[in-house]
């Protein structure tokens, strides 16, 4: 066995052939031997959240890490690192599932360092069950010619084609491949925290529809359909002007798909807001935002019925309720609180 020592050495790679004269060639190269794992120190001790909500938690290593975050069963969150009490700690925002229970949801904090050593530590969290609706809706000839024809024009394979075909393929293919899009465009976000205090709401506006909803689409009397609402729909009048949530820098504003004319804006540390089903956009990508800025303003483009804004929060590249991001009470208690030491 090896008897290596932790700190600085190097590896030398000999190659000889078999000719006479025994040619042989050493590369020699620097490393760092490493074989301690990095030690995980959470720094909150109580953490409380809701299904289908939002958890941050603030943790330091024993040593520089490479890569950190938050397992959530599979899924992964990364961290980032901000400097607290002059200390380096990393900061996650991860999403919690809407089936998310105490019993049979792991939590973890992962860190990787430079020699690739990786550790986890759980992370205390009691789960609060949140009671979402459930409903069916009608998909009516009427909603069909209003607006298949707008996705057949969208995509050529489906010229032609029922419409009633073409809902089931918009509802479950193009919605799948949108979500894709969303969560390649939320891979990347500034290290930095840009958000400020509480998220607007969309002003003198009523909720339609709400963060969780499950539907399931009928047509006769034959489901041809499901989905889960991952926002909040708020109308107010037609063509309504939308305004960013909270600063940030705008990282999407085109067509996509069932969503319309949309926006994505990054907030930092893996926080995003989406605004969806506009009837113009008045931004750009790496626009700089800050709150209350316009946008656009709002519509029915994409698989909307009626003109009204879509909005969501993502983090870790999941939909999360963005009602916990409009009250102020929330914020404090879990992010604000949880940053200082």
């Amino acid at each position: 066995m090896l008897q290596l020592h932790d700190g600085p050495a190097t590896i030398k790679f000999i190659a000889a052939d078999h000719a006479l004269l025994q040619n042989k060639n050493i590369l020699s190269r620097p490393v760092t031997v490493d074989t301690l794992p990095l030690q995980i120190f959470t720094l909150n001790p109580v953490n409380h959240a809701n299904q289908g909500g939002t958890c941050f938690v603030a943790f330091r290593t024993s040593k520089p890490s490479a890569a950190a975050g938050v397992y959530v069963n599979d899924n992964f969150s990364p961290g980032y690192t901000v400097t607290i009490d002059n200390k380096p700690t990393t900061v996650v925002y991860f999403p919690v599932p809407m089936d998310a229970s105490n019993a049979k949801t792991s939590i973890k904090a992962f860190a990787r360092d430079a020699a690739g050593n990786e550790t986890v530590a759980g992370i205390p969290c009691l789960i609060k069950e949140k009671k979402f609706r459930a409903d069916k809706m009608n998909v009516s000839d009427t909603f069909l010619q209003q607006k298949m024809p707008e996705f057949q024009a969208m995509v050529p394979s489906l010229r032609g084609k029922p419409l009633l075909e073409t809902f089931i393929y918009v509802n479950g293919q193009m919605r799948s491949d949108n979500f894709r899009t969303i969560q390649s465009v939320c891979q990347k976000s500034s290290p930095t925290k840009l958000w400020d205090g509480v998220f607007l709401r969309m002003s003198n506006a009523s909720p339609m529809a709400l963060f969780g909803d499950k539907r399931t689409y009928v047509a006769g009397s034959n489901v041809v359909g499901e989905s889960v609402h991952g926002g909040v729909d708020l109308a107010s009048t037609m063509h309504a002007p939308i305004e960013a949530a909270n600063n940030g820098i705008v990282v999407f504003a085109s067509a996509l798909g069932i969503y319309g004319n949309a926006v994505i804006i990054d907030h930092g540390q893996g926080l995003f807001s989406l605004y969806s089903h506009l009837s113009s956009i008045n931004t750009t990508v790496g626009k700089t935002v800050k709150k209350q800025e316009l946008i656009g303003y709002s519509g029915m483009s994409g698989l909307a019925g009626g003109d009204h804004l879509h909005f969501s929060i993502l983090v870790g590249g999941q939909f999360v309720n963005p009602q916990e991001w409009w009250d102020p009470h929330w914020i404090n208690d879990n992010v604000n609180k949880k940053m200082v030491f």
